[in-house]
């Protein structure tokens, strides 16, 4: 819904990227691999998982969206808020794969956005990754980070063991959350509506049509704070 209101609110180009979870129906969503952007090494840690990338777009609208994956992560079937869903730290790394693996989509499509606005705990990751080691990279440019975080963050401090072992720096986010981590480095942050406030984020309004025109306005406003 929202990069649907998005690309109709403002000047704005969306694309979408979420994991490629074994609940999805392909064939009736008529999701397909995307040959050039699959066999990308994403690292973790002292090794590398090679991704696959699907594509699909959303019938009537013009929005793409590329699913990141990989059959160890997002094979099973299980979802991270389910009754079956695996333990913190498996669920950590595949939060980890996904976040990586779309950084690492993006510069295989050679695209620079000017905003990525990661969304849920699935996501969480994906600010600090921009502070540190993507803050370079050559595809992405310099973009601005926006966090929205949801209610299904378990709650539990990243374990400074297991981020350097998958080569994640979490200086400044020890004993943080994912989700206390995606606030600590994004740029801004906006809530679902109804959430409890957090300090310096803005809040979604509770009518839902107006989302769309909430979020080019917070781009917009963040774009134009940026030094030509």
């Amino acid at each position: 819904m929202l990069p649907e209101q998005l690309q109709a609110a403002g000047d704005f180009q969306a694309r979408v990227m979420m994991p490629c979870y074994g609940t999805i129906d392909e064939r009736e969503h008529n999701l397909h691999e995307v040959i050039r952007l699959s066999g990308a090494d994403v690292p973790m840690g002292a090794e590398s998982e090679t991704l696959t990338v699907k594509v699909a777009s959303v019938p009537d609208v013009r929005l793409q969206v590329y699913f990141m994956d990989h059959e160890t992560y997002f094979g099973d079937g299980s979802l991270s808020v389910d009754d079956n869903r695996p333990s913190f730290d498996a669920v950590f790394r595949r939060a980890l794969f996904f976040n990586r693996a779309a950084l690492e989509t993006m510069q295989e499509l050679r695209w620079g956005p000017d905003v990525i606005h990661s969304l849920g705990w699935m996501g969480g990751l994906l600010p600090l990754l921009l502070d540190s080691e993507y803050a370079d990279a050559e595809y992405l440019g310099n973009p601005r980070s926006v966090f929205t975080p949801d209610d299904q963050d378990p709650g539990a401090a990243i374990p400074a063991d297991l981020a350097q072992s998958m080569g994640l720096s979490i200086d400044g986010s020890a004993g943080s959350t994912v989700s206390e981590t995606g606030f600590h480095h994004a740029d801004a942050s906006i809530l679902p509506p109804g959430s409890a406030a957090v300090d310096g984020a803005d809040q979604f309004d509770s009518d839902d049509a107006k989302h769309g025109t909430q979020l080019a306005s917070l781009y917009d406003q963040m774009l134009s704070e940026v030094p030509a």
